[in-house]
């Protein structure tokens, strides 16, 4: 009786011990795909933006009508960002009044002019970033400052990575972001009181971007 007492205790301890391993397994199973402690973030990257290859687009309605379109060419500027879309772009992009084009050089010269954006005394645009908040895959709303015509307003922009290429020079990145602004926010009134209104008050715009991430 007492050889099988110790063996039965024996066996017991044995399961016990057995049991014990797997419920352990089974409460802390180990991870998979989990980060490493301590693994750095990405750093952004300085993205520095080709003139040929960016342009900011407008539109704007005319005579309660059509919309009317004109752009301004070569957009210049930096875009910070990781490549890896872990944190979210910074934005400093400037637009040269000089460089609207509307396919006609009297309208140009007209939005050139005092009535528009008066080149003469405010000769660029410029957008820097704030803040930003995720809204999807490489998608963002940011928020920063527009100034145009000596104004200086907060916006929100809704902007979206179009994609990550490799060109002569090596890799590039592309954006696209839009936003709509009251004009007469910013001290262009003309058209607007007018009947039907000459020119609508809202203007809606597509900034495209493309630039060049330095090399480390």
């Amino acid at each position: 009786m007492k050889h099988r007492a110790v063996l039965a205790l024996s066996l017991l301890s044995l399961a016990s011990l057995a049991l014990g391993s797997l419920g352990a397994a089974t409460v802390a199973p180990k991870a998979q795909g989990a980060p490493a402690a301590g693994s750095a973030a990405v750093a952004p990257s300085t993205i520095t933006l080709d003139p040929v290859h960016s342009m900011a687009v407008f539109r704007i309605q005319h005579l309660g009508a059509g919309f009317f379109w004109g752009r301004f060419n070569e957009v210049a500027g930096t875009v910070r960002w990781p490549l890896d879309d872990s944190a979210a772009p910074s934005f400093d992009v400037v637009a040269e009044v000089k460089k609207v084009d509307t396919g006609s050089a009297k309208l140009d010269g007209n939005l050139q002019g005092p009535s528009f954006f008066n080149e003469a005394e405010f000769p660029t645009i410029s957008f820097k970033s704030t803040g930003a908040t995720r809204v999807g895959e490489r998608r963002y709303t940011v928020t920063g400052d527009l100034t145009l015509r000596g104004v200086t307003k907060p916006i929100e922009v809704d902007c979206v990575v179009t994609g990550i290429g490799k060109g002569p020079a090596g890799q590039k990145v592309g954006f696209e972001c839009t936003f709509a602004l009251k004009r007469s926010d910013y001290g262009m009134k003309w058209g607007i009181d007018a009947p039907k209104g000459a020119l609508g008050d809202e203007v809606k715009m597509i900034i495209a971007l493309e630039g060049d991430v330095a090399k480390e």
